[in-house]
């Protein structure tokens, strides 16, 4: 299991919001989300609620009635526990895992060099993505 719990599809949809925007108030995830979802304001504070209580957001007071939510974890930060998670549970290594993916999915030559020229960076850097573009 991983440092974070998974994130359900309506949970998910909001912390893209969250991730993209920053601080938003929840009328304004409401307003994004109605053409696709019609979610009311309850459904939006409900699932508002489970990611304050998963540790995956955090509230603004801005006024008696009006909060701001905001992301607490990064998106590459909870993908990368994620990805972490899978690879511990089903593979035996990171290049267990990279193989697999090599294996069952279409990988273009182009991918495979990228990924090539992105290993040997890391290695010239210690591990470190600091000063790496991705």
């Amino acid at each position: 299991m991983g440092k974070y719990p998974d994130l359900t599809d309506a949970e998910g949809i909001i912390m893209e919001i969250l991730w993209r925007d920053g601080h938003t108030k929840s009328s304004q995830i409401r307003k994004e989300v109605k053409d696709t979802l019609d979610w009311s304001r309850q459904t939006v504070n409900t699932y508002l609620n489970r990611l304050l209580d998963k540790g995956f957001i955090d509230i603004k007071k801005i006024s008696s009635r009006i909060y701001e939510y905001f992301p607490v974890i990064s998106r590459e930060e909870y993908a990368a526990d994620r990805a972490s998670s899978v690879m511990r549970k089903y593979y035996d290594g990171l290049s267990h895992m990279i193989a697999g993916f090599v294996e069952n999915e279409d990988i273009s030559h182009e991918d495979l060099d990228e990924l090539d020229m992105l290993v040997k960076r890391l290695k010239k850097k210690g591990g470190k993505l600091d000063d790496i573009n991705i």
